[in-house]
């Protein structure tokens, strides 16, 4: 009986990296992730996503628009172009999604999701400080997408979309579009998401 010591010592080293590995494995039912591609666009956005059950989790992605854009014009021949107004802009987006896991658990792995959509952008003139252009697009889609948790939580999606746009302005709506850049219809929307999973 003289190993008794060293044998209690090996279940008790076992058990504590049996629970390291089992918390380690263990499910997320939040996430809280952020669009690190957004910050390119001047459109910082954070979400949240809760799982409802071991298949399905909601999610809701809001953010805010900034930055500013210039609406030009080129000569008859194509030659140089002159800028007839510059514009700061400021806006928000909204996105709520319901996702469907296949294979469980919920925020983790290959998923559906029905996605809403709802941004809306206004254009300010910077010398007068008029508003230029109100434009909205609000719309839907079916993403496909995987999520991954190591130490960071990542996904990627993509799917078709739909929206509408709608639009305040008072230049002519090809002319708008330089300073927002979104059309009405069908489209694809995807995208990449880092956060963390808790």
């Amino acid at each position: 009986m003289k190993n008794t010591p060293y044998l209690m010592l090996v279940c008790t080293a076992m058990a504590v990296a049996t629970s390291f590995s089992a918390s380690a494995q263990q499910d997320y039912a939040h996430v809280a992730k952020f669009n690190p591609f957004g910050l390119f666009a001047s459109q910082y956005q954070l979400g949240y996503e809760h799982a409802l059950n071991e298949n399905f989790s909601v999610q809701l992605s809001a953010g805010i628009i900034t930055g500013s854009s210039e609406l030009t014009a080129t000569d008859s021949l194509g030659g140089a172009q002159t800028t007839l107004v510059s514009s700061s802009r400021s806006g928000f987006i909204a996105i709520p999604e319901v996702r469907w896991y296949p294979k469980g658990p919920a925020c983790e792995g290959v998923y559906l999701a029905l996605a809403g959509r709802f941004r809306s952008v206004t254009n300010t003139n910077e010398d007068t400080g008029d508003i230029i252009l109100d434009r909205s697009a609000n719309g839907g889609a079916l993403l496909f997408g995987y999520q991954s948790h190591t130490d960071i939580a990542w996904e990627i999606f993509a799917g078709p979309q739909i929206k509408k746009v709608n639009t305040v302005s008072d230049y002519d709506d090809d002319n708008a579009s330089g300073l927002f850049g979104e059309s009405d219809g069908v489209g694809l929307r995807f995208g990449v998401n880092v956060g963390i999973g808790w």
